[in-house]
């Protein structure tokens, strides 16, 4: 079988604060992992930042939406002791200082656009210049749940990557990719097995199929045996040792 990508779900976010600067080190370091996935959102004066959720309650000591505050109110966040005390002094990092690490450690990037809940002003635009002015277009690939986004995104750049994020049946898959101007598509890995006939029609379009988050072995297993090109995990390590055993 072959080997697909294995990207580290907001870092190594199994064992360390998820998106923080350890756990993109630490998959780094304690994996074999080809890349991370990872989320960005606009602050309030107009930083790219690293970070799931449109609010900083679960992950941090703060309160309040990205969208209300600024970067350095953001930097003062601890965003390491929710998970364990000996994490505490983690602090966010800006799109541009992830892109920067992962020119140096040569990993992929997966960039999910968060632009759902809350709806950021160009977003895709300033996205496309972090990466462009790095000349980083075969490096990142962006992803988003906002189908619309990644239709503009595609758009004002043809040269990165593009796929549509979902995680519940669609009606007429068919019809509807063709509508789409995306290259790969992004299902939770479930709906491939509850529509195991998506893989052919994706495929058959030359769309990537990149599945999350895969974190047991006996899905990470069957994800790779349908032929899947890429699979998120929490669990990299875990990921790439089943990797290992099953792929040729």
């Amino acid at each position: 079988m072959k080997r697909p990508l294995l990207l580290a779900h907001r870092g190594f976010s199994g064992n360390y604060p998820e998106n923080s600067p350890l756990a993109f080190r630490m998959a780094v370091e304690k994996t074999a992992a080809d890349g991370f996935e990872s989320d960005v959102h606009i602050t309030k004066d107009g930083k790219l930042v690293i970070f799931h959720d449109a609010s900083v309650e679960r992950t941090s000591n703060g309160t309040g939406f990205i969208k209300n505050m600024t970067y350095d109110e953001l930097l003062s966040l601890d965003i390491g002791a929710w998970k364990s005390p000996e994490f505490a002094g983690q602090h966010i990092w800006t799109f541009g200082q992830l892109l920067d690490f992962c020119k140096e450690t040569k990993m992929l990037l997966n960039m999910e656009l968060k632009n759902y809940e809350v709806f950021y002003e160009n977003l895709e635009q300033r996205v496309i210049d972090e990466i462009c002015k790095r000349q980083m277009q075969e490096q990142v690939f962006v992803s988003s749940f906002n189908h619309i986004s990644m239709q503009h995104f595609k758009e004002l750049c043809p040269d990165i990557e593009t796929g549509l994020l979902y995680d519940k049946p669609y009606l007429d898959m068919e019809h509807y990719v063709q509508r789409s101007n995306a290259d790969n598509m992004h299902p939770r890995y479930m709906l491939l097995q509850y529509q195991p006939e998506l893989m052919e029609l994706f495929h058959g379009r030359g769309m990537k199929v990149n599945t999350w988050t895969v974190n047991d072995e006996e899905n990470m297993k069957d994800m790779i045996a349908r032929g899947v090109d890429c699979i998120i995990s929490n669990h990299p390590d875990v990921l790439c040792r089943v990797a290992d055993d099953v792929c040729d």
